[in-house]
């Protein structure tokens, strides 16, 4: 729900596509990409061409290039240790532009599943994923991914990169449609055991593993793999580590066959099973049911009993995924669970509540909820975007649940009014008749404009 950020780099000009990360637009109800030197208080618009959680890639189509130089890709296979490196990026969402200067340490780090990162001391942090890793000619041979870091999260100075020639790779098969990999369901349920655990089990002499902590549950692997299995061997590669077995297993294409050796009650079995896909389509990026024109859900608390009731406008409960609030950054109030002794208690986190309303540029004070869906009725009518006035109250932190909610600012918040969004849940026993829509992903009225794009 609130603003992220990230970095990226122009990958073709004539496709208008950038580069980045998919955590950096995951969950994004809308995207705008910020060029080097821009001086607007608004960003070129951008959707997902795709992306893929296994590579850590995503590619965005802009809307268009605003005359930005198409960076150079480079050779990451020529990269050696000791090669000067530039990381480009925005560290910590605060500094655009920022460069730091380092060395590759690594050029095939696993740090953890089937990326063989670069490893370099060049200064990444918060905010740097998905910017250019350059070489001293100015060519990308690598896309800043993760840092290693403390258990506190302190930057421990080392940085990974995704190298550019797998980038190259993965950006021509995301162009052909949803990424694909083998899977064989056991990602969830496997944890590593030492050579010396895995030969107590009976693994054969100088392999370590991987221990099944239950039976699977679904997936290609039911009734063929079982708990407290040790897989310590697939195909013809020994385990030396949950991340590396993933990798393995991914590695391989969705439909082929796998030998999977394992020792299951002191004897040795090889187990051959037919991966499934890995790629799973996320469903939550559909857009949530509302109804109204704003989709958020808007209580009156004057009647209710202690602090609550000191609130006499509009709070806002709930924001629809990928609704107008939503996109608009709006976010609802948060509760949250404390401990008063051993008992534990909810509490009101913050309150976000709706004073006023900008339409037409007047300004309107709002008393109930009313008043905001007749006003999100009139823009809708007339295609025209709403302000809304937010005021926002809380407390100092989570341990501080007992001190009073205080006034911590007002804002305001641009809406654009839609249609209601056409993923309506049915009822079993409604029929055609009673429902004002003629099928799924339609709506009643203005339907072209009615549903978000759920890629955005």
């Amino acid at each position: 729900g609130s603003a992220g950020s990230g970095s990226g780099f122009l990958g073709s000009s004539a496709d208008w596509e950038v580069g980045t990360k998919p955590h950096v637009v995951d969950d994004a109800a809308s995207i705008e990409v910020f060029p080097r030197g821009w001086k607007a208080a608004r960003g070129i618009p951008a959707t997902v061409v795709n992306s893929t959680p296994r590579s850590d890639l995503a590619i965005l189509r802009m809307e268009n290039c605003a005359d930005i130089a198409q960076a150079k890709l480079g050779d990451s296979d020529a990269v050696r240790p000791g090669s000067e490196t530039f990381a480009v990026g925005n560290p910590l969402g605060r500094n655009p532009d920022s460069i730091s200067q380092g060395i590759i340490s690594h050029t095939e780090r696993y740090a953890s599943g089937p990326i063989p990162y670069l490893q370099t001391d060049a200064s990444i942090n918060l905010g740097n994923s998905g910017g250019a890793l350059f070489n001293r000619k100015g060519e990308v041979i690598g896309v800043n991914a993760a840092i290693a870091a403390t258990r506190g999260g302190s930057n421990t100075g080392i940085g990974y990169a995704i190298p550019i020639n797998l980038v190259k790779e993965e950006t021509a098969a995301l162009h052909q449609g949803p990424p694909s990999w083998g899977d064989a369901g056991i990602g969830n349920i496997i944890s590593m055991l030492t050579v010396d655990e895995a030969a107590i089990f009976g693994a054969p002499e100088g392999y370590g593993g991987i221990s099944l902590s239950k039976d699977p549950a679904e997936g290609p692997a039911v009734d063929k793999l079982f708990a407290r299995d040790v897989i310590f061997k697939i195909n013809d590669t020994g385990l030396t580590g949950v991340a590396q077995a993933k990798r393995i297993i991914s590695n391989h294409d969705a439909g082929e066959m796998v030998d999977f050796h394992v020792v299951r009650d002191g004897e040795i079995k090889a187990v051959p099973i037919q991966l499934a896909e890995g790629w799973k389509d996320d469903e939550s990026k559909d857009p949530e049911y509302y109804e109204g024109h704003l989709g958020m859900t808007l209580e009156m608390w004057a009647e209710e009993e202690g602090e609550k009731g000191a609130f006499k406008t509009p709070v806002i409960t709930m924001v629809q995924s990928l609704g107008p609030a939503h996109r608009g950054h709006i976010m609802s109030s948060q509760k949250n669970v404390g401990f008063k002794g051993p008992f534990v208690t909810m509490y009101q986190m913050d309150v976000k509540t709706i004073t006023g309303v900008v339409y037409r540029s007047k300004y309107y004070p709002v008393e109930d909820v009313e008043d905001i869906n007749q006003f999100a009725a009139l823009a809708y009518e007339d295609d025209s975007p709403l302000l809304l006035e937010i005021e926002m109250w809380g407390r100092p932190s989570p341990k501080q649940f007992e001190e009073p909610l205080k006034h911590v600012g007002t804002a305001f918040y641009k809406i654009q009014p839609t249609a209601t969004t056409a993923t309506r849940p049915v009822d079993d026993d409604e029929t055609d008749e009673d429902s004002p829509f003629d099928h799924p992903g339609t709506t009643a009225a203005r339907s072209t404009q009615s549903t978000p794009d759920s890629r955005s």
